[in-house]
């Protein structure tokens, strides 16, 4: 008992002689105790939220923002890097799917932003070499210029004091309405023929293109059909068809190529009868704008002699369909003038000899400056009957496109001659080229 009523008092002379009793000891080792863990908790805490940077947290973060990406552009893709590397524009492969049946539907959704008459954004359909440019129109919903698909309830609205005529932009404000309404047709014939106004500023014209061209993404291609549309039809599968034979038969002013990329038909081999597929009656035209190293495409009948024209060379009865970037001849030396696709010119992988030195491509030459598709032009016209040996084709040089680097022919990168050369037909197809 002696020894256990002494230790504790031993003990408290030896706290004591230090300075403090035991609760006071007690309370600041509590204290310290508390200090020390609320330092490490911060650390801990610094360590994985605000310290990840010096932890590896940057991949997080450009995973989160692509933009920040090494090689991405404005819109976080990564841009191409290889010399040839180009960007796809518009439906320029043949992708998975089939025909549209009898129950399919379109449901497109209008949309667009405001700030101008159609707010050109990003010209991505006016040029498709940006990596914004649409493939397919996304199920359910238009695509807009940049690519991005517009949301239900949204329209275009034209900005005032953009020198946009009264009665234009009433038109466009009724286009804006169909849009909501789903009536692409309708839309698609205002704004149209708002782009056929003289007045309209440079633009703004621009920016209808872009617009329409979203807009025939859908009505032009994509799969479905448009109750109205005069430029397209459905065809039933008969037996003994394939697509060749009832272009031929259909008197299709188009290849049958076309027929198939629009459709989204993988194995042409494999239609079925009764199977319902989309055509297209109308032919495809070109106007090309030597200023602007770009064509325009139009869907119409052939012009007629002392037709009206447009301020972009449209005849007044074509629709707009969409446009490519161009390259053309050095010195000026793309001919101007109404020409006519060549009859028998159209070529696939062509052999081409070199008009300057004679040195000879044949077909297959990965060397060939002409690249894969070549479709030769005939004059139309007195004035340019004169001029033999030009015609559309693509190139192996995309960086030329754009630029005035030819011997006089019109050239397109890869994908899109073999999308015009599927789109022109000979005799038919009539080339513009103008100032």
């Amino acid at each position: 008992m002696a020894l256990q009523s002494q230790e504790p008092r031993t003990t408290a002379r030896r706290t004591t002689s230090k300075g403090g009793s035991t609760p006071t000891k007690l309370m600041l080792a509590a204290g310290l105790v508390v200090v020390i863990g609320l330092g490490a908790l911060a650390v801990w805490r610094f360590g994985f939220a605000g310290g990840q940077g010096m932890m590896g947290s940057g991949a997080k973060v450009a995973v989160a923002d692509p933009s920040k990406a090494p090689g991405a552009g404005a819109d976080g893709k990564t841009s191409p890097t290889g010399p040839t590397a180009q960007p796809r524009a518009g439906p320029t492969s043949l992708e998975m799917g089939q025909p549209a049946g009898s129950g399919s539907t379109l449901v497109p959704v209008p949309g667009g932003n405001a700030g101008s008459l159609m707010s050109p954004g990003n010209p991505a359909l006016e040029n498709p070499t940006s990596p914004n440019a649409p493939v397919s129109p996304v199920p359910g919903a238009m695509p807009q210029p940049n690519g991005q698909p517009m949301q239900p309830g949204t329209t275009t609205g034209p900005a005032a004091g953009n020198g946009v005529p009264s009665e234009t932009r009433e038109m466009v404000e009724a286009a804006n309405r169909s849009m909501a309404s789903n009536k692409l047709v309708e839309a698609r014939t205002l704004l149209n023929k708002a782009l056929f106004d003289r007045r309209l500023p440079a633009e703004e014209r621009r920016a209808l293109r872009s617009q329409i061209a979203a807009i025939n993404e859908t009505l032009v291609f994509g799969p479905g059909v448009a109750a109205g549309d005069p430029l397209t039809d459905t065809y039933v599968i008969q037996s003994g068809d394939s697509l060749v034979t009832l272009t031929r038969k259909q008197g299709l002013p188009v290849d049958w190529r076309f027929i198939q990329r629009i459709n989204k038909i993988v194995r042409p081999e494999a239609l079925r009868v009764g199977q319902k597929i989309k055509i297209v009656r109308a032919p495809f035209h070109a106007i090309v704008h030597k200023s602007d190293f770009r064509v325009d495409l139009y869907m119409g009948d052939p012009p007629s002699s002392g037709a009206t024209t447009g301020p972009d060379g449209q005849d007044s009865s074509w629709t707009y369909i969409r446009s490519f970037p161009v390259g053309l001849g050095e010195s000026n030396g793309t001919p101007e003038g109404l020409f006519v696709v060549r009859p028998k010119s159209k070529l696939v992988n062509p052999r081409w000899v070199n008009p300057r030195t004679g040195e000879v491509f044949e077909a297959e030459n990965l060397k060939n400056p002409i690249g894969e598709h070549w479709l030769g032009l005939d004059g139309a016209e007195e004035a340019t009957k004169k001029f033999a040996a030009y015609g559309m084709h693509g190139t192996i040089d995309p960086a030329s496109v754009g630029k005035s680097m030819s011997m006089g022919c019109v050239r397109l990168l890869s994908d899109d001659i073999a999308m015009v050369y599927e789109m022109l037909t000979e005799r038919i197809s009539t080339v513009k080229i103008i100032r």
